[in-house]
């Protein structure tokens, strides 16, 4: 009888998140081709590895690391190197930078925005609170502080496109 590379823990695994695999793929590469071929690379991965791979407590947090880190080292791959000194370079203008222009409209719409938005997003982003810090000074869950953050970056970005029109 021949020997099997397939391992039960690893089926049942593929089968479960297979085609969760495959969308966050597709929405990063937009091609099926390679992402079915980094997905290939994936589950030979996690076969080289099945003894660990077995033991694991969350096999989709797993194979989604991995999969995140093949997409990664493809694009790093796929880089083409040009040598500088080929580049013609544009002049360089002494316009604003777009990141100058964005801190202004931000420390204006911030001001707009409602109370409890305006602290988290100044405190977390623009100060540097650590997440964790900020849900147990304010009394909060990491999950709350974390979708709450989400909402406020979200209603900032709506400001800052009717105030500044950013995109």
């Amino acid at each position: 009888m021949a020997h099997t590379t397939k391992a039960p823990c690893i089926e049942d695994a593929w089968q479960a998140h297979h085609q969760e695999l495959c969308r966050f793929l597709l929405k990063y590469c937009g091609d099926r081709d390679a992402a079915d071929e980094l997905l290939q690379r994936v589950y030979a991965k996690a076969l080289a590895d099945r003894a660990n791979f077995c033991q694991l407590a969350t096999p989709k947090a797993w194979l989604f690391k991995v999969t995140k880190h093949q997409w990664i080292d493809e694009k790093r791959r796929a880089k083409t190197w040009v040598n500088a000194d080929d580049l013609e370079l544009p002049a360089e203008t002494p316009s604003p930078s777009a990141i100058d222009s964005l801190a202004d409209c931000i420390a204006r719409a911030l001001p707009h925005c409602p109370r409890e938005d305006a602290d988290i997003l100044f405190e977390c982003d623009l100060n540097g609170v650590k997440q964790t810090d900020y849900a147990q000074h304010n009394g909060l869950t990491l999950a709350a502080t974390k979708a709450r953050l989400r909402r406020a970056r979200m209603r900032l970005r709506e400001r800052l496109v009717e105030q500044c029109h950013y995109l």
